[in-house]
């Protein structure tokens, strides 16, 4: 396993500091349902824009409507699947606290005993790094960094305030010293299983086939920017993950 899990490792065993980070529970289901209701209600108001320019007030009124409820649950939905927490990390316990929504969301406090963990991964997103911790019993936990416009004045100064990265390893290092085997602890993010990189050579075959279509005659050069953009946005995703893999 990697040296920076074992430095990661001594440095924890031998200090008994507690650490603090201001985070985001992020909870990938809502998340992906407040992101994909709007994808999909967007197209109704085009259509139903073009019913109604085509004199068809029906259709193009139902659709209008019908696009309504779909825009107006998703940003409930994004609101609740980021709620805010501060993360207190002793050497035996993680104990996540509401803060701000989480609090009228009626979110309780929750501890995590280090003994129960049983893995740790990392995943490299556009919004910043996320951490992803695997309880033995419960759900795993995604974790980010709560954007410092949002964390309140009184709690910005809080003694061993560290970000999600520092936190998630050092709780990992932690685990090693007190004796999970290293092997247990790394889980795997999306993009260095397989079937992320089955997706990353099948957008590296699709950037061949835009740049073979620029020299296709009568194809528009606009089909092969589209292929472009869209496999260049996951072969950067791709691309950040890998590197959070560990060295051996």
């Amino acid at each position: 396993m990697s040296a920076t899990i074992t430095s990661t490792a001594e440095s924890s065993a031998s200090s008994s500091a507690t650490l603090h980070s201001h985070l985001v529970l992020v909870r990938m289901g809502l998340m992906l349902a407040g992101i994909l209701i709007p994808a999909f209600a967007l197209p109704l108001i085009v259509v139903g824009c073009l019913f109604l320019s085509d004199g068809d007030r029906t259709w193009g009124g139902g659709l209008l409507l019908a696009s309504v409820p779909m825009l107006a649950v998703a940003w409930p939905l994004l609101r609740r699947s980021m709620l805010p927490v501060l993360a207190t990390l002793t050497p035996k316990n993680l104990r996540l606290e509401p803060r701000g929504r989480s609090i009228a969301y009626g979110v309780p406090p929750t501890d995590y005993p280090l003994s129960e963990m049983v893995g740790y991964g990392e995943l490299a997103s556009q919004g910043g790094a996320h951490i992803k911790l695997y309880p033995s019993h419960g759900p795993m936990l995604q974790l980010a960094d709560r954007p410092k416009r949002g964390i309140p004045a009184a709690e910005t100064s809080l003694p061993g305030l560290v970000d999600a990265v520092t936190l998630g390893r050092t709780l990992q290092g932690q685990m090693v010293a007190a004796g999970t085997p290293d092997e247990s602890l790394h889980r795997p993010n999306f993009y260095q299983g397989g079937f992320g990189r089955a997706l990353a050579w099948l957008c590296y075959a699709l950037m061949a086939l835009g740049a073979a279509l620029l020299l296709v005659p009568g194809v528009d050069w606009t089909v092969s920017l589209r292929l472009f953009t869209f496999t260049a946005l996951y072969l950067s995703l791709y691309r950040r993950n890998q590197r959070t893999a560990p060295t051996a």
